[in-house]
């Protein structure tokens, strides 16, 4: 990213990206849809700050309470940027095929689609295990809830990676999370948040 976004979608409401000489680094005016960076800034920083902000609207969207929030929207958000940048996400729109690999915080989780009697037992179209680095979804899903599944088990990587306490295991937050992340990535063209980018 050569330059911040004009823009960003975040729980499907569009923010200005905007640049300033404010005394705070980074702030979400939500009353004004704006996210704004502090122009002082060295790009890479920038980044950091903006994906942070997006980290905290997401968090919050998803119901953590305002003291779990202020202690792990950094880490989420540093998190989720290595997340975009380091793959490419253009399954989740749907261009292309559903990916076998995915880095979260520079660790490669493996993807296998099957028949898995265990998650056929536990209604479960999912799960990902952190010490093995695997995540098992169930092959015979539509298209739609496939998306949502990854997603929903990145997530759970996400939290697990980001060091956020107990909440890789809360399965209503990481379900309420994972659909806004999911969004997140639909409605923005995320090659603008890439080093690379423009």
């Amino acid at each position: 990213m050569t330059k911040l976004p004009d823009s960003v979608t975040v729980c499907r409401i569009p923010y200005r990206v905007v640049e300033t000489d404010n005394e705070y680094s980074y702030e979400v005016a939500p009353d004004k849809q704006e996210i704004r960076i502090t122009q002082n800034a060295a790009t890479p920083r920038k980044r950091q700050y903006l994906m942070w902000e997006i980290a905290h609207t997401l968090l919050e969207a998803a119901g953590m309470p305002d003291k779990d929030l202020e202690r792990y929207y950094k880490q989420v958000g540093s998190v989720l940027n290595r997340f975009v940048i380091d793959n490419g996400m253009e399954w989740v729109k749907g261009k292309k095929p559903l990916p076998t690999t995915l880095w979260i915080n520079g660790i490669p989780y493996t993807l296998t689609y099957g028949k898995f009697d265990e998650l056929i037992k536990e209604s479960l179209g999912g799960r990902v295990t952190y010490d093995t680095l695997q995540i098992q979804l169930l092959e015979d899903m539509k298209k739609d809830i496939m998306l949502y599944v990854i997603v929903h088990e990145c997530t759970h990587a996400l939290l697990f990676e980001a060091a956020a306490s107990n909440y890789p295991s809360r399965e209503p937050f990481v379900e309420a999370l994972a659909w806004q992340i999911l969004y997140f990535l639909q409605d923005n063209e995320l090659s603008k948040l890439k080093p690379e980018g423009d």
